[in-house]
């Protein structure tokens, strides 16, 4: 079955929720989604928060202490608000920053994720939901996988490569090597061929981000996995439509 994430917690119609906060992914959750996706940042002072763009009225997150922005949550306070399945959680790296930087990056999201799953495992907090981590950075997103290494218990949390078009041959196959779970791709590039190229070497394919009922029934026709939209409802209306299966 397709899968449907709200996107930063969006879902339209509901005005005054602010997208990336507890709010927005509880109302998510509400609307009936499998997932949500959100986007972190680490601050100077390395608390990890939840916020789409690098740039506030303060300065540039990256470059501030968590204290100087008091109204953008943290990553620990959001995830506990995602009452779904999965949530995907993308790692944003500044433009300028260099591989070295991304790779730390990635360790350091991994490391902190590993141990919130651990904590809330040994705390009793419920089911955890799955996590996946995603990013634009190759760098980042290798050094996250490595911080995820299966233990005893398993991964963390699955990787999966942001990309605005489809690898080609040789890239698709370095990736399915890697151990990622997935490419996310925009919508607009893929087409049956390519989410065939993708399974065929064992690799998902999730979209984004997909707010038309034309191309989401294109998109789960295809066999997409998964779609990220800002309106879940309309497009998990599509998807039940479709078949029992959701396919």
């Amino acid at each position: 079955m397709t899968e449907v994430w709200s996107h930063r917690g969006r879902v339209a119609g509901r005005p005054g929720i602010t997208e990336n906060t507890p709010e927005a992914f509880a109302s998510a959750a509400a609307a009936g989604v499998e997932g949500v996706e959100l986007d972190t940042w680490r601050t100077l002072d390395g608390a990890w928060v939840v916020h789409h763009d690098r740039s506030t009225a303060r300065g540039d997150l990256d470059r501030l202490q968590a204290a100087d922005v008091p109204e953008v949550p943290d990553l620990e306070a959001v995830l506990g608000a995602c009452e779904v399945t999965t949530v995907n959680v993308e790692l944003k790296v500044a433009e300028e920053a260099t591989a070295a930087e991304a790779a730390n990056l990635g360790r350091g999201l991994g490391r902190w994720l590993t141990c919130w799953s651990s904590s809330r495992a040994q705390e009793g907090g419920g089911a955890s939901p799955r996590l996946v981590v995603s990013s634009f950075s190759e760098a980042a997103l290798a050094a996250a996988r490595a911080a995820g290494r299966p233990g005893a218990g398993g991964a963390a949390y699955a990787t999966g490569l942001l990309l605005t078009a489809p690898p080609g041959p040789e890239h698709l196959r370095e990736l399915a090597a890697s151990g990622d779970w997935a490419v996310h791709v925009l919508h607009e590039a893929l087409d049956e061929r390519a989410v065939r190229a993708c399974h065929d070497l064992g690799l998902a394919v999730v979209a984004w981000t997909v707010d038309e009922e034309a191309d989401a029934s294109r998109l789960i026709g295809a066999g997409v996995d998964v779609l990220i939209t800002d309106d879940p409802e309309r497009i998990l209306a599509v998807r039940d439509a479709r078949r029992p299966d959701g396919r």
